[in-house]
């Protein structure tokens, strides 16, 4: 026995050309992390349907070169107040007229959106672009 072996032990090294016989953890690790933050992202998202917030235009006018109106059906769980995003665009499809309208909490699911929204040019279309619970 040299004295390379006693101090340091006498083992077999593996050539480079074999292949590993241990699985190679890290893989293994960032898999798991992925596929957990995947499963929590779903059930944070799309489990509790009980907040959704639906919008559905019913008509919208253009009034003048510079206002337009629009009425809209939005539905959300009773007791919820909502900010929805009202815009007005052109034949092009640029945004004319932008304005967040503050619906406050009511006892009906369904409820009924009017108003009139101030534009720079002709409004082509008016819609409701979201709305969400603040």
């Amino acid at each position: 026995m040299s004295d390379l072996e006693a101090r340091y032990g006498a083992s077999r090294r593996r050539p480079k050309s074999e292949p590993s016989t241990k699985p190679n953890r890290l893989w293994w690790v960032a898999v798991i992390v992925l596929l957990l933050g995947t499963i929590g992202f779903w059930a944070l998202t799309f489990v509790d349907s009980s907040t959704t917030v639906e919008s559905q235009t019913a008509r919208f006018e253009s009034i003048s070169a510079t206002e337009a109106s629009i009425e809209a059906r939005v539905s959300v769980k009773p007791g919820e107040e909502l900010v929805c995003a009202v815009e007005a665009q052109n034949a092009l499809k640029a945004v004319v007229g932008y304005e967040l309208v503050e619906l406050p909490a009511i006892t009906e699911q369904h409820r009924v959106l009017a108003h009139t929204l101030r534009t720079t040019q002709p409004a082509d279309v008016v819609l409701i672009r979201e709305c969400w619970i603040p």
